[in-house]
């Protein structure tokens, strides 16, 4: 629902030996758009994911951006700058399903919201080497018809979205609870009720 445009892939977001990779990584992005703006260049929204490159000789990033469209050699300055590599910039051609795939290959996604992972994918080491986020993102990435949103709530959108013609209530909790309120129905039942009456608030609310 961010609509994001185009898919960068930056080649050296750190080295292979370096201890803080995504530390790194954040400080080189940084300076890639900071190189842009003084090239009087608007670099857009994005939104990235650090992964190990995988003959172990670093670490690299995709990315996908919103906004105009970026020279191939004006990105290969800005990166040179920064120390960032090579980089290539493409148009988004197959959206949805495919751009998730693309943006969260470290955690081997092989369907739209990780519902599976690919055999080769290792989520525990992509949350590693991302300091434990799945993602990281400008400020305005997540908009939906011209205003920018927090990600829980781009998410709520895009949840209800998703289940326009199937209604779902999402409650989130702590994960040792879980377990506690699956396993008593009269605990459930009440946070449903809760649930509902929350969200029939809301609705009067907005009236």
């Amino acid at each position: 629902m961010a609509n994001p445009q185009r898919m960068i892939r930056l080649s050296l977001m750190a080295d292979s030996e370096d201890a803080s990779p995504c530390r790194t990584a954040l400080i080189r992005i940084k300076r890639i758009r900071q190189a842009l703006k003084r090239m009087h260049i608007a670099p857009g929204e994005w939104q990235y994911t650090i992964e190990k490159n995988p003959k172990g000789t670093g670490y690299h990033a995709h990315c996908l951006q919103t906004g105009t469209s970026i020279d191939q050699d004006l990105l290969q300055t800005a990166c040179e700058r920064a120390r960032a590599g090579i980089p290539y910039i493409n148009a988004i051609k197959r959206t949805g399903v495919w751009t998730s795939r693309y943006g969260l290959k470290g955690f081997g996604a092989d369907g739209y919201g990780l519902k599976t992972f690919r055999p080769q994918g290792d989520p525990a080491e992509a949350l590693r080497i991302n300091n434990g986020r799945m993602e990281h993102h400008t400020r305005g990435f997540f908009s939906y018809e011209g205003e920018s949103l927090r990600v829980r709530e781009m998410e709520r959108l895009a949840i209800a979205q998703l289940n326009a013609h199937d209604p779902k209530a999402y409650v989130g909790m702590r994960g040792k609870d879980v377990q506690t309120v699956m396993g008593d129905s009269r605990l459930r039942h009440k946070l449903i009720l809760s649930t509902n009456k929350r969200l029939a608030d809301k609705l009067r609310a907005l009236r």
